[in-house]
């Protein structure tokens, strides 16, 4: 009987959501890393050690997290010696492969300046 009576007041608590724990925080993940790629597009040059601090992460986590996007492809971009990451569109990487291609063999400074 007291069995019956638990698979009773069980069954008025069935959960719905089964796996609902693992859905949010893969749901959460993706959100924030989603917020991190934004953060990047949206400041367009950004100090590895601001973006450690944005996120409450460590500059050599948020390192990672940059080359693993990179490899990812989910953005593109160079680091300077300074400690700064320059988020590079693909149309600008477009853009200066043409500019390459038309001109030739051109300086920083000219593909800085068109």
């Amino acid at each position: 009987k007291e069995e019956e009576e638990y698979q009773a007041m069980k069954a008025m608590f069935v959960s719905e959501d089964a796996g609902s724990v693992e859905d949010e925080i893969a749901k959460e993940s993706q959100g924030l890393l989603g917020e991190f790629v934004d953060f990047i597009k949206r400041k367009k040059v950004v100090l590895l050690e601001e973006l450690g601090t944005e996120f409450n992460i460590k500059t050599a986590a948020a390192i990672q997290r940059l080359n693993d996007l990179e490899q990812m492809g989910w953005i593109s971009g160079v680091t300077d010696d300074r400690g700064k990451f320059i988020y590079v569109s693909e149309e600008e990487m477009k853009a200066v492969a043409k500019f390459i291609r038309q001109r030739g063999r051109v300086s920083i400074a000219e593909i800085a300046e068109n």
